[in-house]
């Protein structure tokens, strides 16, 4: 036994010196790796606390590592999870400032751009993106909806397909061709969109998409049945119930109308957009 505890100190001892011989800053490098060891666990699980913590531990342990600008970033989607936006602008810009082409880091402050609604920024990070590499579909496809929301039908119309001549199965640009038919009143090539989209993707907004296709159209029938299969995925959409309002009204059951502008309204839905339905109850 004591032999044993000799031995313990012995190899204690040696480990003490062992430290006492690394220079300082190996022993800082080793322990900033293990720190981006434990941020990688930490972003994994989505532990935003704790990743905020042992970023900024890093950052501080050593402020003048060039691979910082990767923290930097990770730093700006930490906040960005946690609703500090600001915060997460001001990281994803430091970030930028040391690595002004990478596309991860471009993507991270367009998508928080969007969600600031600076649309204009979004805009310029997603032109960016494109200059760098023109048969990128996330910045086609972005900046596609954003012409489509400022109505410039056809630079939304030049993204989208873009896209799709360089992934023929992008589902992101299938569903923005499929909106931009749908709003220029190209209902049946929407809905043959719409058709290819469901087959991929069983969700409920793909089906009240091409039941507002199939109103406009007066196919009812297949309305009804792609509300049907909406409300068996959402029955707490306000969406739907708004939907089928407007179906009803358009086959003069005013009554029907009106509740279901009712429950469109108790499920969440603005009342200005009910109301064209709640007026005509009594006709």
């Amino acid at each position: 036994m004591q032999k044993i505890k000799k031995m313990t100190k012995i190899r204690t001892i040696a480990m003490v010196l062992a430290l006492m011989a690394m220079p300082a800053a190996a022993i800082a490098a080793e322990n900033y790796m293990s720190l981006l060891d434990q941020i990688d666990k930490a972003l994994t699980s989505r532990d935003w606390a704790l990743s905020e913590r042992l970023i900024k531990t890093a950052l501080e342990m050593e402020p003048a590592n060039p691979s910082n600008y990767l923290l930097m970033s990770n730093l700006g989607t930490v906040y960005r999870n946690q609703g500090k936006l600001d915060e997460s602008l001001k990281n994803y810009n430091m970030a930028l400032s040391v690595a002004p082409k990478s596309t991860t880091i471009l993507h991270n402050r367009a998508a928080l751009y969007l969600e600031m609604d600076s649309v204009q920024s979004a805009l310029a990070d997603y032109n960016k993106l494109l200059d760098i590499n023109p048969s990128d579909c996330i910045a086609l496809n972005g900046a596609g909806m954003i012409a489509l929301e400022v109505g410039d039908m056809g630079q939304a119309e030049g993204c989208f397909d873009k896209c799709l001549k360089t992934d023929a199965g992008n589902m992101d640009a299938k569903r923005g061709m499929a909106l931009l038919r749908r709003l220029n009143g190209e209902y049946d090539k929407s809905i043959l969109l719409y058709d290819d989209i469901i087959k991929k993707e069983n969700r409920s907004v793909n089906y009240l998409n091409r039941a507002e296709c199939y109103i406009a159209v007066g196919k009812y029938q297949e309305a009804q049945n792609d509300l049907s299969e909406a409300q068996k995925l959402d029955p707490k959409s306000s969406d739907l119930y708004l939907l089928k309002a407007r179906m009803a009204q358009m086959q003069f059951r005013y009554d029907d109308a009106y509740g279901y502008a009712m429950e469109a309204v108790k499920l969440g839905c603005d009342k200005s957009q009910a109301l064209p339905y709640l007026k005509k109850k009594d006709r």
